[in-house]
């Protein structure tokens, strides 16, 4: 039996130990435990031993009839009556065994029948038929295996189906919003704001705007969908510590209000990576753009890089000292589309940050390609911490 099916039916065997007491008073469940139970077995025993039973009884009758009846005529005529009484008698036993021994058959049957129907949950009546080493346990495990396997690609499907619907109608929604721009712009050139070129200029710098707009998340959606499609990536590998290094210099460029952007190292030993070096790079520019739009400002404000190894692993950590993210929105902060329905507001010139919501979606979605881990941890009035969990390798 396949190391699924052993499984499977040991945990059924441990499911229903509490019942089992009592199913053991039943002598064809115990024998269906026993070695040479098969179903090929247990059709040739009792055939066998109806026929032995057959000839038994037919030569008692044969002897008894040679011994007692003198006339030749009546002779035949009773060994024949017999052979006609121990047919039809074996038949009707033989029809009546092999209609109990087939009982489990049927049950399977009707069982799967209900499975093909759609009716998953059937499964759980191929149960009791697991318990035993015959064609019938072993049939009804792999059935059961089956059903288990349908079910799960059934709720796959409907979770996946379920994104696709959501992440439409957010992208409809997303996309609807510059292209009314676009519009309204166009129809103000039209009225004759292209005659004057101080406006044009102007409404031409807003089409085009809300151009680039459009642009930055059309890519972000083909970028999730490949990584939702498609999770093999080209890797190599890639040390962090010059990766962090670029990202921190990127990151001051950023930071068009002076902000201090630090880089700590909490380990002197090279953190080696196997991963595609430009996705790190995103990960870390998204995780910058995002403690810059909702950290603390200058002078106040600060952005440090660090890492860190742990059990094995290479840990980035960007970490701002901003007011931190709502308790409220921390759940659904890696949901595409979600920008916080509790967003901390600074003191001017600060503004409140224009985005897309799908920076965080994408940082996750590379990080799980990296067979990695991403997290967050906020303190009110004090920091937010988003972690990133990669496994090293050596070099």
């Amino acid at each position: 039996m396949p190391a699924e099916l052993k499984n499977a039916s040991s945990e059924v065997h441990h499911e229903d130990r509490g019942s089992e007491g009592s199913e053991n008073t039943n002598p064809y469940s115990s024998w269906r435990r026993r070695p040479l139970s098969s179903l090929r077995w247990q059709l040739g025993f009792v055939y066998s031993l109806l026929i032995c039973i057959l000839l038994i009884l037919f030569n008692l009758w044969t002897t008894y009839a040679i011994s007692n009846i003198t006339v030749q005529s009546n002779l035949f005529f009773s060994l024949q009556a017999a052979a006609v009484i121990l047919i039809v008698f074996g038949i009707i036993i033989l029809f009546l065994l092999t209609n109990f021994l087939l009982r489990p058959l049927r049950k399977m049957s009707d069982a799967a029948q209900a499975i093909t129907l759609g009716d998953l949950q059937q499964r759980e009546r191929l149960q009791p038929l697991m318990k035993g080493d015959d064609e019938v346990s072993k049939i009804a495990s792999s059935l059961t295996i089956m059903g288990e396997q349908l079910e799960q690609a059934s709720q796959s499907q409907r979770s996946s189906e379920q994104r696709f619907r959501r992440l439409i109608s957010d992208a409809s929604h997303q996309l609807r919003t510059p292209l009314t721009s676009i519009r309204g712009f166009t129809e103000v050139l039209m009225r004759g704001a292209k005659d004057d070129p101080e406006t044009a200029n102007r409404v031409l710098k807003l089409i085009k705007s809300e151009a680039e707009r459009m642009t930055r998340l059309v890519n972000d959606l083909l970028m999730l969908a490949h990584f939702d499609v498609e999770q093999d990536i080209e890797k190599q590998y890639v040390d962090l510590v010059d990766i962090a290094v670029e990202g921190v210099e990127q990151a001051k460029v950023l930071a068009t209000d002076g902000r201090k952007i630090t880089i700590y190292f909490a380990t002197h030993e090279r953190l080696g990576v196997r991963a595609n070096a430009d996705h790190l790079k995103q990960v870390l520019h998204i995780l910058f753009d995002n403690a810059l739009k909702y950290g603390r400002p200058a002078p106040e404000g600060c952005v440090r890089l660090q890492l860190d190894k742990q059990d094995g692993h290479a840990l980035i950590q960007v970490i701002d000292n901003g007011k931190g993210i709502h308790p409220d929105d921390l759940p659904h902060i890696f949901d595409r589309f979600y920008r916080g329905e509790h967003m901390p507001i600074y003191e001017a010139p600060w503004k409140i940050p224009q985005g897309t919501g799908l920076g965080l979606s994408i940082a996750r979605a590379i990080v799980l390609a990296h067979k990695g881990n991403i997290t967050v941890l906020s303190t009110p009035d004090t920091e937010t911490i988003f972690t990133v969990k990669l496994p090293r390798i050596a070099e």
